[in-house]
């Protein structure tokens, strides 16, 4: 830990360093497990009964701060607060390692949920899809197993396992029921010895459960199942990514039951119209003219409506603002919550006096939280604005790639997101960035529709691809350069069809 902070903090500790030998200090020295990791000046006599000050980190000591030649009062209390600050850093350090494996972990959740999406998408039966799904779903969740149980007026009560049945009938229904009594939506509970559910119904192979219910039309009862939790107990985050897995199969279940009947096809075809009429018209159909960049932007569905969005914000007062955004999921859902998120960003950015992204993003975080989380949805968002006089450019990134900034004369790179998307969190992490922005400089804000696209064989596109067609095209003003990128990726897929969509703004310094 001290190691880290030595690299990070190397001028800071070295003015430490400076300020005791200019003191009259012979040596300033610090220590780790017993050992010197540096010394001032460089191979110096360490002397005799140093100054020593332990530098702990929540009551555990991780080093030592040493000096020589001072022995003063004064000496000692400034060396402790010095040991002090030095466990401070140590300890928001720790605090944002810890984050950021959160946040890897929150980012191996949804690219399962997208591999859910892409191992369901081919299946036209339910059985066939819901044992596809009680396999997928124990590996996502690592619980030891799961089943799914629909029950049709007109059809036989439909369950699928994986690996195998757990739990005996009887119990699993005492669960349902108590799952159909509760007011919670869902039930979760940690099994003990004296577990009883309705007499004396016991089942020792169960350490605990979590059921969801799912929403199918017609359905008699519909619900998603979950069996002893491999790694302890079931948590918030859990409940949340089950309920995203409960949504999905039954928006599964549905596709297949509109593919089977012919007019549930039609109803839903004459919706989906009216949707892409609604949404067509909320996606900006001009490119503005901003001083200083040359801009252009496109949107390619996958089907009729879709889940991504741009949108742009030009005011007098303020500078000139943009998004670009993906929301979970696809067709009816995504569509609507698409056209809330746009609404909400641009509200609070009309509203606010001096807004800028990182605080756009956290108030719609706030106000879209509870009806994503209510749906188990999200949506990843990016937020810029360009400052003219600065030649800058002001960005705010919740969980949304690709995005790739080219400096003029410089190399491509991805600008990777530091905080999660829309809808995950009840706070937003994303904070404000700042991009030199001046002639040639490019900025490529595109949704994972480029990136995930596939050939024939299965491949993707990918991110490094991307980036390094970006700086292939880096010379091409912004509208040839966007149409290039979208005739490049269609050839790449080889008549596949489209399985994402496809937005894509550009901004090129001028």
């Amino acid at each position: 830990m001290l190691t880290t902070i030595l690299a990070n903090q190397q001028h800071q500790i070295e003015a430490l360093a400076e300020d005791w030998l200019s003191a009259g200090a012979t040596s300033f020295s610090i220590w780790s497990d017993d050992l010197p990791l540096k010394i001032w000046p460089q191979n110096s006599y360490l002397g005799n009964d140093p100054l020593i000050q332990e530098i702990k980190v929540d009551a555990i000591k991780v080093g030592e701060l040493r000096v020589t030649g001072l022995n003063s009062k004064p000496d000692q209390e400034r060396l402790q607060a010095q040991a002090n600050l030095l466990a401070q850093i140590a300890r928001l350090e720790r605090d944002l390692n810890s984050m950021a494996v959160d946040l890897i972990d929150t980012q191996d959740q949804l690219l399962a949920l997208y591999e859910l999406t892409q191992a369901t998408r081919n299946f036209l039966e339910i059985d066939q899809t819901l044992a596809r799904l009680a396999l997928e779903t124990t590996r996502l969740l690592k619980v030891e197993g799961a089943f799914f149980l629909v029950e049709m007026g007109d059809r036989p009560p439909i369950i699928e396992y994986f690996p195998h049945p757990i739990l005996e009938d009887d119990v699993q229904q005492n669960y349902i029921d108590a799952l159909v009594a509760s007011n919670h939506g869902f039930l979760c509970r940690r099994i003990v010895e004296e577990e009883n559910v309705l007499g004396e119904v016991k089942d020792s192979n169960l350490r605990n459960i979590l059921l969801v219910p799912i929403n199918v039309r017609n359905a008699q009862l519909a619900v998603f199942g979950l069996l002893n939790k491999l790694d302890g107990e079931f948590t918030s985050p859990d409940i949340k990514l089950a309920r995203a897995v409960a949504e999905f199969t039954g928006a599964q279940i549905e596709n297949v039951i509109m593919y089977q009947l012919n007019m549930e096809q039609a109803k839903l075809k004459t919706e989906m119209d009216l949707a892409k009429r609604i949404q067509d018209h909320l996606i900006p159909q001009n490119q503005p003219r901003v001083e200083g960049i040359d801009l252009w932007a496109s949107s390619r569905s996958a089907s009729q409506v879709g889940g991504d969005f741009y949108d742009f914000i030009m005011r007098r007062d303020q500078p000139f603002t943009f998004s670009v955004g993906d929301i979970s999921g696809k067709g009816i859902p995504a569509a609507l919550l698409m056209a809330m998120t746009r609404t909400v960003i641009r509200t609070k950015t009309n509203v606010v006096m001096m807004p800028s992204p990182e605080l756009i993003l956290r108030r719609t975080n706030e106000e879209l939280y509870d009806d994503f989380t209510e749906l188990s949805m999200f949506a990843t968002v990016f937020v810029g604005q360009y400052h003219p006089e600065k030649r800058q450019l002001l960005y705010a990134n919740a969980g949304h790639s690709p995005v790739i900034y080219c400096p003029m004369n410089g190399k491509a790179r991805l600008l990777q997101a530091d905080g999660m998307p829309v809808g995950i969190m009840p706070i937003s992490l994303s904070e404000d960035h700042s991009l030199n922005f001046g002639p040639g400089d490019l900025l490529v804000v595109a949704t994972d529709g480029f990136s995930e696209a596939r050939n024939r064989d299965g491949k993707e596109f990918g991110y490094d691809e991307l980036t390094a067609l970006v700086q292939t095209l880096v010379d091409l003003p912004a509208y040839s350069l966007a149409k290039r990128l979208h005739q490049i990726v269609e050839q790449f897929s080889g008549g596949e069809p489209q399985s994402d969509d496809q937005t894509l703004v550009v901004l090129k310094g001028v």
